[in-house]
């Protein structure tokens, strides 16, 4: 009955958008002319009065507004030179402002573009096909962000070494851009277009307005570019950089510290015009920002952030159908076998990671290539003997080599397919893992319906042969345009599909059927800037044994107001009870039965305002079991001045009588005999406060404190019946060797500092200095209240860390050139 509604749902969905009229817009798609400069090189000083710009023309245009009031000219006037060299492209832009208002020009740290400034920005998409461009933009502050666009994703950790200087004037501000092709990719020919699209932001009126028009109905911002003609005997120059860097640390850990230096390098190299390699050598990655750790309760692997460089950068190809989980690269996998005597003294945390590669790139005819490889070294842990009283080391990871290859076809209407590999082979007996899938986009000429789909199948070996396999896929039917837009599909995950040693997934062994529908109100309103209202639906069942698992209503609304404050509502409901069949951490068919709804309301301020805040509130409820949970958020931001902001985030989350997994009562042979549940109070509270000041746009300081902590405390335990109900049990969680404290509560702490002093020193070229403090602590002392607890994490030992690290630019045809000025 419940597959039979969904079923109906989706086809009743389906049918209701189809009839919605189809909305297609005659483009209008702008020209511009650049012009070739000899031997002149300007200054890059904001001036715009070098001999280089003199005989270059300049166009006068009207911007056409993205946002609040799309597709209406913007009534400030924006004037636009460019001009080309044998070493890169130039831009020189002037805009004027008679708003009455003053120019803002918060400043920040590189690439954070959400500061209270103006902004001009360009985007190149320089192999003509609307779906990759390099997005370069400066604040009128004078602070850069370059962002790598893929397919309407964006990259801001992709980084390119290029020049601007911003200068503010009696009619406005005017900026001046020098973009090496060095920088860029480009085709190797003699003659060629590129599109483009220049952007302005004036902050004051919270306007958004693009030189060649940007439709907000249309899905996709690099396809609605305009035309940069005139580029005649350009060549994509040798493309050879290497950045070293030296590192001094000053470790400390209770009574013990000491010093270390490291060194390093990363190199990249134009294989060819359109193909790079990228290669760290003897990576350091101490200074990275440490990670948002939580505690968790739950069945399934928590997915952190990635945040060292170079997985962070370039890696678009790569993310794929949850192939590629950069994390997996230096992660401890394996175990310690202790025997009856032995005791754990340390446990590596990470596998060395001993060098790294990739290869990246796309032709002119839209075929992009990825290679990745990384190889981590062997970890051992310390195991004491209490008997012999030895100290021996045993291995826990081997030798390791990741591996990851893709190709991907651009195809047209800004459609796609690709081919992924991922392969992981260890070399000490440990498992080895492929997996290989594919994926492809297809949309209409309109840019309006789209059908995607992916599909992958596992490997598992080790040294005696086949372990297991497993596969995926899925396909959806879309309208991604217009003010009615919806989606279909189907997803289905077998029992033993597993990517995990290099990908990630939540949790296989599951078929899933999803739809939505929705409004988008794109244009102005009598109250609204823009709204969105949307439905859906989603049911699952267990792919083996094959049976229901949970059927999901949902609706959403978001709205913007004239005055630039935002909200958000959502409600989720199920109509029938779920089956969870992952919570009781066994594999078969047990199953946990529950039934429940939430919601969540969300309020954002305009953030042009000094002081700016989100508030968000939200509820679940599960009320066959009289489980009611709750959670708030506060997130305040006061902007002193133009260079020093204080911002602070506080999340409170409160879950009472929740019911969940406790443990296994297992047999002498390790068989599952009972699983016990337990009804727990948790107590969930993060604080993170941040510090920013800004000295100019090449040196700053941030601060960044944070503590989490996750309190659980038990009081009653049940059984799980075949039934998927609970029944209570004659337990108390004691330890079997102790009536002191029940095993399962839990205080669990986190405490990061991260303070940066960064300076750029060049282009490319920075001194940064990385203070950080950390305590991790665990225990079962939930009787604390939050002060006594914050008390206790800050007496605990803390791991401290000071590093300064150095690390210079040097690009080959840059030195080339400079030697050629020099000389002339």
């Amino acid at each position: 009955m419940i597959k039979n509604l969904s079923i109906t749902l989706i086809l009743f969905i389906f049918s209701v958008v189809t009839i919605s009229a189809k909305e297609e817009k005659k483009r209008v798609i702008r020209e511009m002319e650049t012009q070739f400069v000899e031997e002149l090189t300007p200054s890059i000083d904001g001036e715009l009065n070098d001999k280089f710009w003199q005989n270059v023309n300049e166009t006068e245009t009207s911007f056409i507004v993205f946002e609040p009031e799309n597709g209406a000219p913007s009534n400030q006037k924006t004037f636009i030179k460019t001009a080309y060299t044998d070493f890169g492209i130039y831009i020189a832009a002037r805009m004027v402002d008679n708003t009455g208002e003053p120019i803002r020009q918060e400043l920040g740290i590189r690439d954070d573009d959400r500061r209270n400034a103006d902004q001009f920005g360009v985007i190149l998409d320089t192999y003509q096909n609307g779906q990759n461009a390099f997005y370069l933009k400066v604040s009128a502050s004078g602070v850069q962000t370059d962002i790598f666009i893929n397919r309407g994703r964006r990259d801001y950790n992709w980084d390119a070494v290029w020049k601007s200087h911003a200068k503010i004037t009696e009619n406005g501000w005017q900026v001046e851009m020098e973009i090496p092709y060095s920088s860029i990719r480009f085709p190797k020919e003699k003659d060629q277009d590129w599109n483009i699209n220049f952007m302005r932001k004036i902050q004051s009126k919270n306007e958004t307005s693009f030189w060649n028009y940007v439709d907000n109905s249309i899905d996709g911002l690099v396809n609605q570019s305009g035309v940069l003609t005139g580029l005649e005997g350009i060549e994509p120059p040798l493309r050879l950089s290497i950045s070293p860097y030296v590192t001094t640390y000053y470790n400390k850990f209770g009574d013990e510290s000491g010093m270390d230096i490291t060194g390093g390098m990363d190199l990249k190299y134009g294989l060819t015009e359109s193909f790079t390699l990228d290669m760290t050598l003897i990576p350091d990655f101490g200074q990275t920002v440490s990670d948002n750790l939580v505690y968790n309760l739950g069945p399934f692997e928590v997915q952190y952030d990635e945040n060292r460089p170079f997985f962070t950068e370039g890696i678009e190809l790569f993310n794929k159908g949850g192939l590629f989980y950069s994390r997996r690269v230096g992660q401890s996998f394996g175990s310690v076998n202790l025997l009856g005597s032995d005791s754990l003294v340390t446990k590596p945390a990470e596998a060395p990671l001993l060098n790294a590669s990739k290869i990246t790139g796309r032709t002119k005819n839209g075929l992009g290539i990825g290679f990745f490889n990384a190889i981590t070294n062997r970890t051992y842990a310390k195991v004491y003997d209490k008997e012999s009283k030895e100290l021996r080391l045993e291995q826990v990871d081997d030798l390791t080599n990741f591996n990851v290859m893709v190709i991907d076809q651009s195809l047209k209407n800004n459609s796609n397919i690709s081919l992924i590999n991922t392969n992981v082979q260890r070399f000490d007996g440990g498992n080895n893992a492929n997996v290989i899938g594919s994926d492809f986009r297809l949309r209409d000429k309109s840019n309006t319906y789209q059908i995607d789909g992916f599909g992958a199948y596992n490997n598992i070996q080790n040294l005696e042969g086949f372990v297991n396999d497993g596969y995926k896929y899925n396909i959806s039917l879309a309208k991604i345009s217009g003010k009615y837009q919806y989606r279909i599909g189907r997803n289905v995950e077998s029992d033993t599909y597993n990517p995990n040693d290099m990908g990630y997934i939540r949790n296989p062994n599951q078929i899933s059927h999803f739809a939505s529908v929705g409004y988008n109100q794109f244009q102005p309103t009598t109250i609204f800037n823009r709204y969105r209202i949307r439905a859906g639906a989603n049911y699952s069942e267990l792919y083996k044994p094959n049976s229901y698992q949970d059927f999901t209503t949902w609706t959403d609304l978001w709205a913007q107001t004239k005055s630039f404050q935002s909200f958000y509502l959502n409600i989720r409901y199920e109509p029938f009870k779920t089956f969870d069949y992952f919570e009781p951490r066994v594999k078969g068919t047990k199953y946990f039965k529950t039934w429940n709804y939430s919601s969540r309301l969300r309020y954002s301020s305009d953030n042009r305002k000094a002081f700016m805040s989100s508030v968000s509130v939200g509820i679940w409820n599960a009320p066959d079991r009289e489980q009611f949970d709750y959670w708030v958020n506060f997130s305040p931001r006061y902007r002193l001045n133009d260079r020093f902001s204080i911002n602070y985030d506080i999340n409170y989350n409160k879950q009472s009588s929740s019911i969940g997994f406790a443990e296994h009562f297992k047999n002498d042979e390790g068989d599952v005999q009972q699983i016990i549940f337990g009804e727990r109070d948790i107590d969930v509270m993060s604080n993170v406060l941040g510090l920013n000041y800004t000295i100019n746009n090449k040196m700053g300081f941030n601060f960044r404190l944070r503590h989490y902590w996750n309190k659980v405390d038990y009081f009653n335990y049940f059984s799980l019946t075949n039934k998927g109900d609970i029944e209570p049990i004659a337990y108390n969680g004691k330890d079997l060797a102790s009536d002191t404290y029940e095993k399962h509560d839990t205080n669990f702490n986190v405490f990061n500092i991260d303070a940066v002093y960064s300076w750029q020193i060049a282009p490319g070229s920075f001194v940064n200095v990385v203070w950080k403090d950390a305590v991790q602590e665990v225990n079962n002392m939930v009787d604390m209240n939050y002060s006594d607890n914050f008390k206790n994490v800050l007496s605990t030992e803390h791991r401290q860390n000071l590093s300064i690290r150095l690390i210079y630019f040097l690009d080959y045809t840059q030195i080339k050139r400079d030697l050629a000025l020099n000389r002339s």
